[in-house]
């Protein structure tokens, strides 16, 4: 499935613990790049709630959230852009 968004904050590297985790500029769409090679875990809050996904190396994905949950990465190569779809 192929989505036409538009990207309307700049492109950042994800945090990579929770206490710095990130709400992406309030957004509610999200668009995740792994840009390493090897997979990579993504992990969400909201509230006290806490959802984790892998992203395989190379891949794209978007995930919808509320305004106010945050997220971080294992690692810096995953890269966060607020878009709208």
């Amino acid at each position: 499935m192929s989505y036409l968004i538009k990207p309307i904050a700049n492109e950042i590297a994800a945090p990579t613990s929770s206490g710095t985790a990130t709400d992406v500029s309030n957004a509610q769409y999200v668009r995740i790049v792994n840009t390493a090679a090897t997979t990579a875990h993504l992990v969400t809050f909201a509230g006290s709630f806490s959802g984790t996904m892998t992203i395989a190396g190379g891949d794209t994905v978007l995930i919808q959230k509320s305004k106010e949950d945050t997220i971080f990465a294992a690692n810096a190569a995953v890269k966060l852009a607020k878009v709208s779809i």
